[in-house]
């Protein structure tokens, strides 16, 4: 499934050509900067792209844009950014995944903000890095399991993520909030979404932090949905469901979100019951 927003008002709908997000302005400013220097511009992109992530505009984990999307934000050749993106891969800066993209290598720093894919590392105690990729978005309305939970909305806005776990396997995640009360999230560049963390977005924009949670654990068949987007045969459609709801203040509902985990994967390492927001 191509990364889409689906079902979204046209008051609020999302342009279809790329945008530049806060990190691609600043990779074209360090570019601009790097202009007067003597050196081929495969060379000048990748010391930019170095630069950006010393910088913390980009962190372990990040999906960089697509190629495409490179040349046209930086007025720059495909093969031009294809031979930057090749050589920090082999220093080991850039992990590139077929069919999925591009995404800034190295032990994950928001590992710990990342309450629910906190999946056992190879040495079995530290926590293996994830890659986000946002894969859709969209006002959903019929009765799916959310509205046994966030009762007073009349929609939901639900993202879809594909998470890579270490290049081993991939989860999807679900994530519903209010349509009504939290709009806001439809206007976010869809790049955005491939970082952003939502349960900080929303306590910060909204003052709606995540007060109490609760997990949930079931095994069984996967709907077709969860089945394609996981790449699974029927026959072997079935793994593991981390329901996760959260409540804010006056233990109202805050959101609910889906963890499709699929079999064969690493241990999930799951937080302590108490739960305390930073």
């Amino acid at each position: 499934m191509n990364s889409t927003d689906a079902r979204i008002p046209a008051a609020t709908a999302i342009a279809a050509q790329p945008e530049a997000s806060g990190a691609t302005a600043a990779l074209r400013a360090e570019l601009a900067a790097l202009a007067s220097v003597r050196e081929p511009l495969h060379v000048k992109l990748r010391n930019a792209i170095v630069a950006l992530i010393a910088a913390d505009k980009w962190s372990a984990g990040d999906k960089l844009p697509a190629e495409r999307d490179l040349c046209e934000q930086l007025g720059i050749s495909l093969g031009t950014v294809q031979k930057s993106l090749a050589a920090l891969a082999l220093e080991g800066v850039l992990v590139r995944r077929h069919g999925h993209g591009t995404f800034v290598a190295g032990s994950d720093s928001r590992s710990s903000s990342i309450l629910h894919f906190r999946f056992a590392g190879d040495d079995g105690r530290s926590i293996a890095p994830v890659y986000a990729e946002a894969i859709e978005r969209r006002i959903v309305d019929d009765p799916e399991p959310w509205r046994g939970f966030l009762v007073n909305s009349r929609s939901a806005i639900r993202i879809t993520r594909r998470i890579n776990v270490a290049g081993h396997f991939d989860c999807i995640s679900d994530f519903f909030v209010d349509a009504d009360r939290f709009a806001a999230i439809l206007s976010l560049p869809f790049a955005e979404l491939h970082r952003t963390i939502i349960r900080k977005f929303i306590a910060k924009e909204f003052n709606t932090p995540t007060l109490r949670l609760s997990q949930q654990l079931c095994c069984g068949a996967f709907s077709a949905r969860i089945a394609e987007l996981l790449r699974l045969r029927a026959s072997n459609a079935v793994g593991i469901t981390l329901e996760v709801r959260a409540w804010t203040h006056g233990d109202e509902p805050l959101f609910l979100q889906e963890i499709s985990i699929p079999p064969g994967a690493r241990p999930l390492l799951l937080p302590p019951p108490s739960f305390s927001p930073k």
